[in-house]
């Protein structure tokens, strides 16, 4: 049990971890979630009631104060994030995931624990099949149909590596908030939503492409030049500076130099040559590693590993 939990740390830590404004039409809703409360701005020209912010962030504090609420704090969210200026709109948000993050150890336990969850959901998955698609409805065991209810109502989706089954948040849930939230936060979102929709990486190898790779790098680059002052900036900055190490090493079944003869992946080569096209500081970093690999004929040799240790340890690729 145990080791099994550290196997599914380690993946997690591998793969992982916005335009201001309010809508005045009803929002679709997001998986697992309600159709936002929009309330009624006619009467304000700022669109935002001063008395009611105070009443609902009062609120606010008293439902973060209890234990185990997302299902809770997920409706009061829904029905007053609207009413929210983009500030307080955001602290509801980073308190979700906040709240998420928390009660994740929780769920991964009815992962290990419950009966026949492992098996029920090798039977229901198929190489490249979406675990998102899985309709617990479908599930005749109630106590296995429990616990993927609460995986998908409370905002998290079923993820697998190593042939072990578990949750991850789903950042896909949070784009019905998005257009509430200050721009840092809308862009955080975009963000992981696309780390959650495809991790980069599973048992210890990319399963996205290494153009993906660099075009999430440089996104992740680009959040960090415009938002230093985020409450986000670090959590970004660690998913970046790993990025940043997949690009210049691989992984351990993901190579950028095969083990056999120390010739540069071919793909991640034609993908070298377009990011150190880029106009960005990391693309300048990586255009003088790349030279070097160039000049040293696309092959691992001892001045490509200095280049190698130099370009993580010095981190000149932070804006």
């Amino acid at each position: 049990m145990i080791n099994k939990k550290l196997l599914i740390a380690a993946v997690l830590a591998m793969s992982v971890s916005i335009n201001t404004g309010c809508a005045n039409v009803d929002k679709p809703a997001a998986p697992g979630g309600t159709n936002i409360t929009e309330p009624d701005k006619s009467q304000n020209g700022s669109g935002f009631d001063e008395a009611r912010q105070e009443s609902i962030m009062k609120e606010y504090e008293t439902i973060i104060a209890k234990e185990n609420n997302i299902s809770e704090y997920i409706s009061f969210a829904d029905k007053n994030i609207s009413a929210l200026s983009p500030e307080n709109a955001s602290k509801l948000i980073i308190k979700l995931e906040g709240i998420q993050k928390d009660y994740l150890p929780n769920l991964e336990d009815k992962y290990y624990t419950t009966g026949n969850i492992q098996s029920t959901l090798e039977e229901l998955y198929k190489p490249e099949y979406d675990l998102s698609s899985i309709d617990a409805a479908d599930v005749k065991d109630e106590e296995v149909k429990k616990v993927l209810e609460e995986t998908i109502k409370l905002g998290y989706k079923i993820e697998t590596a190593e042939g072990m089954f578990f949750p991850i948040i789903d950042y896909s849930f949070y784009e019905k908030y998005s257009s509430y939230a200050a721009v840092d936060i809308k862009d955080y979102i975009t963000l992981m939503t696309a780390e959650s929709d495809k991790v980069p990486a599973k048992d210890a190898a990319l399963v996205i492409s290494w153009d993906e790779l660099f075009d999430r790098a440089f996104k992740q680059e680009k959040f960090l030049s415009q938002h230093k002052d985020s409450a986000k900036y670090e959590e970004v900055k660690d998913l970046y500076k790993k990025y940043v190490t997949f690009a210049a090493y691989g992984l351990n079944n993901t190579p950028l130099f095969a083990y056999e003869n120390k010739k540069m992946n071919a793909d991640a080569k034609a993908a070298y040559e377009k990011a150190v096209a880029q106009d960005s500081n990391l693309a300048q970093v990586l255009k003088a590693y790349y030279e070097a690999i160039k000049k040293d004929g696309f092959k691992l040799t001892d001045k490509v590993k200095s280049y190698q240790g130099d370009l993580i340890k010095n981190e000149k690729f932070l804006p």
